[in-house]
């Protein structure tokens, strides 16, 4: 298992570690049966592979051993923005996919202990036949055997369909907002989306946050005629 270091994990910021805390929490509360989480947003640059790395972090830091998988596999934020040094890009999710790379190769150990990631080393037009192939499900299935938590970074739902299909191999998902960047409506539209999948929308991360104007329409919103407020607003990115 190759060694791969995260070269700009960059340490939180009290409020932010604290919220990243706060949510790594709140999962435990969702039940025992609750491992294998989808991290997705509506649209890009709402923060949701911050989200995914810093919680993945958390869970290895509470001392539970954390698969993070990449699987924005057309456009990886995790590779692009946070940079792996011993990436080898013969090697990770896509080349396991298509049969090239045993599963034990393609899973990198990190620095951070307990933390193990599964890397998309390479872009891919359309990766949509490789999640639907069997081999993911096995994948998924494998990994669960071996950790106790697998946090999946996907794709956003209003770009592409990946994240839907990637969600059914999950146990439930988180759906990042960006607050005063997101329309409402689509915001509600992507909840529908993935409670159509079967799989439930575990909660919200509402991101970059003014908490100094306390009348923030993204407080809240109506979605199927039920209040909703949003958990965790205190979370803020650079993404």
């Amino acid at each position: 298992m190759n060694l791969l270091k995260i070269k700009s994990l960059e340490a939180l910021p009290f409020e932010g570690a604290e919220a990243i805390n706060q949510l790594r929490i709140n999962l435990g509360f969702c039940g025992s049966n609750i491992k294998r989480i989808m991290i997705t947003s509506t649209v890009p640059n709402e923060g949701k592979s911050f989200i995914a790395l810093h919680l993945w972090k958390a869970l290895a830091d509470a001392g539970m051993k954390t698969l993070l998988v990449d699987c924005d596999l057309r456009n990886s934020e995790m590779r692009t923005r946070y940079g792996f040094s011993g990436l080898d890009k013969n090697s990770g999710i896509a080349h396991y996919l298509a049969g090239q790379t045993p599963l034990g190769e393609a899973i990198c150990r990190t620095n951070v202990p307990n933390g193990y990631l599964l890397p998309a080393t390479t872009s891919i037009a359309n990766p949509m036949v490789l999640l639907e192939d069997e081999l993911f499900e096995k994948m998924m299935a494998d990994c669960s055997d071996v950790f106790e938590y697998i946090i999946v970074d996907t794709p956003p739902l209003a770009s592409v369909a990946d994240a839907l299909k990637i969600s059914t191999h999950c146990d439930g998902s988180l759906l990042v907002i960006r607050s005063d960047s997101v329309p409402r409506k689509m915001v509600i539209n992507s909840a529908r989306l993935l409670k159509k999948t079967g799989r439930p929308l575990l909660g919200t991360v509402l991101n970059r946050v003014d908490m100094g104007k306390r009348n923030n329409p993204y407080y809240r919103y109506y979605r199927y005629g039920e209040k909703y407020d949003y958990a965790n607003s205190g979370v803020s990115s650079q993404e």
